[in-house]
């Protein structure tokens, strides 16, 4: 039945979905798919050839159904070629070798593409500096930033954000990992409270 050949590959994007490795490209599922969108395209074209008048419930419900058939099949094929462009990608971003192994999984386009865009990554590193890490995980690392009372006046200092003005009684978000951040608590005049939420003091 029209729109079921669409099934397997849908069921294949959705087991692969949440892994980073490559599964065996469905050569054959994404033909039958591709087939089913000539037949279709073929008895939507045979409609138009007959003159049939699109006001007819009958017709344009015909016209309607094949659409969306289409339709479907198109975005199935969209999300199965995207989500392995990406996993693609992501294996030419981490400068991973392609084994073997993951090489005979790929369809020849499949391997065209990441030889391609491997080549794309090494002009765009060789033009900027290597502070500039593609590979680097786009994540902020957890409780980067912490909430702290200022227990003693302290005055204008300056930190890793900048110059801030700690006053007696006031909380600032500074920089866990600052240096001076931490030998202010050492000494007694910050005290981290963690809530992220308090009163920020700007950096002047």
């Amino acid at each position: 039945m029209f729109g079921e050949t669409a099934v397997p590959l849908i069921d294949t994007a959705k087991r692969t979905r949440k892994t980073q490795s490559v599964s065996l490209y469905e050569g054959e599922k994404v033909r039958e798919i591709l087939d089913e969108i000539s037949i279709l395209q073929e008895h939507l074209e045979s409609l138009n050839d007959q003159g049939l008048d699109s006001i007819n419930s009958s017709d344009y419900e015909s016209k309607l159904l094949i659409q969306l058939v289409q339709n479907h099949d198109l975005k199935v094929l969209k999300l199965y070629h995207s989500q392995r462009s990406e996993k693609i990608k992501f294996i030419a971003i981490q400068e991973l070798p392609l084994s073997q192994e993951t090489r005979l999984k790929l369809s020849e386009r499949e391997r065209i593409f990441h030889s391609k865009y491997s080549d794309l990554l090494r002009k765009y590193k060789c033009e900027y500096p290597p502070s500039l890490n593609l590979s680097a995980t786009l994540v902020p690392p957890k409780e980067a930033l912490t909430a702290v009372r200022v227990l003693n006046d302290i005055g204008d200092l300056m930190t890793q954000n900048g110059y801030v003005e700690f006053r007696k009684g006031t909380q600032a978000i500074v920089r866990k990992a600052d240096p001076t951040i931490e030998k202010l608590i050492k000494l007694g005049y910050l005290k981290i409270v963690g809530n992220k939420e308090s009163t920020i003091i700007n950096p002047l």
